[in-house]
């Protein structure tokens, strides 16, 4: 691979995962930015004389952008929701070849749309990091669920996820139950906590809790639903299960193993031509389940995609996730109601400072 120039924004516990990814990638970091300009200089100071990168310090992302390409080939987004609209159109106008952003694109279904446009119209190749599609515990259940068709065709993705907030956490499931089985979401519709706990990031953001249902539409015309429990008070789980024509898979993608496991309990092949209302005794199915969550692993394998000669786009995934939360939002806003999509309208004018 051509040498790349790197250059990260935002060096929260986010942000030092991806300079970790780059180290894996063999990618050289040209600069960071934090908003405390000492975080910023402390771990470039750290880089020199740990390892040959010379990073350059600023608490302003600007004076990253200001060479353009001749400065960074690759930028790595890993701010706050609500800044990476501002950024990523920034880096477009700068030439920056490549760009990835970290979830959820952005805070609103228009911002998201004008993000990929404009880096399309630049040259830009954009990523989002949906880290779940490059993880490789994912990548084996989607393997066994999708290409091998264990528990038949889905008839409702159930998610037991917990706390953590619609748009932080719950977008990862939404986009993952669609990733699973090449869909798309159709309608959402949620109950969201009504006065949830003060943000942990600040309170400036706003991200609460609660149920959402999504309706999602396979290529070929499929659908399925997908129920997702997020409410604040539930513990932190991630727990998915997939519930298909020919049986049920679970799957736990943060717990490590042994603990952490996949697997299926599904109607025997020789059987699945018997009449579907009368018993069949199902018979368990061990599904390999993988290493457990590593976030440095999928960023890493992700930036890869993006540099590589047929990356595969994350940007469509990217609005449409950000659309599902969004959309849950105007959902419950007026009481549970289903709302179409992709956004249209006002909808994709509602702008909420999710993290």
């Amino acid at each position: 691979m051509t040498k790349v120039r790197a250059a990260v924004i935002g060096l929260g516990g986010m942000g030092r995962r991806h300079i970790a990814a780059l180290d894996a990638a063999g990618i050289s970091l040209a600069g960071v930015c934090d908003m405390n300009l000492a975080v910023a200089r402390e771990l470039a100071q750290s880089r020199i004389s740990a390892r040959a990168d010379r990073p350059k310090a600023v608490s302003d992302w600007r004076e990253l952008l200001s060479a353009g390409p001749a400065g960074i080939d690759l930028l790595c987004i890993a701010t706050n929701g609500p800044s990476h609209h501002e950024i990523v159109l920034a880096a477009a106008a700068a030439k920056i070849p490549f760009v990835l952003c970290e979830k959820p694109m952005s805070t609103s279904g228009a911002k998201a749309r004008e993000m990929a446009a404009a880096c399309e119209a630049a040259g830009t190749r954009l990523a989002v990091n949906l880290c779940r599609r490059f993880l490789t515990r994912c990548l084996l259940f989607r393997q066994a669920v999708r290409d091998e068709c264990v528990v038949g065709r889905p008839r409702r993705f159930w998610g037991l996820i917990g706390g953590g907030g619609v748009g932080c956490v719950g977008l990862h499931y939404f986009d993952y139950a669609a990733w699973l089985f090449d869909a798309r979401p159709v309608w959402v519709s949620a109950e969201l906590t009504q006065n949830p706990a003060p943000n942990v990031r600040g309170a400036q953001f706003v991200d609460p809790g609660g149920q959402v249902s999504v309706g999602f539409e396979c290529a070929d015309g499929h659908r399925f639903v997908g129920d997702f429990e997020l409410s604040e008070d539930v513990p932190r789980a991630s727990r998915c299960l997939v519930i298909g024509t020919e049986g049920v898979a679970e799957f736990d993608d943060f717990t490590p193993a042994p603990a952490g496991r996949a697997s299926a309990s599904v109607r025997p092949v020789g059987q699945r031509q018997v009449v579907k209302t009368r018993l069949v005794q199902p018979e368990p199915v061990a599904i390999d389940h993988g290493p457990a969550l590593d976030i440095v692993q999928a960023t890493r394998d992700c930036l890869l995609d993006l540099l590589g000669p047929f990356a595969h786009s994350t940007v469509r995934a990217g609005i449409e996730s950000v659309d599902v939360v969004l959309g849950a939002h105007l959902s419950s806003q007026q009481g549970g109601v289903r709302v179409a999509l992709p956004l249209t309208g006002q909808g994709l004018l509602l702008d909420v400072p999710i993290t």
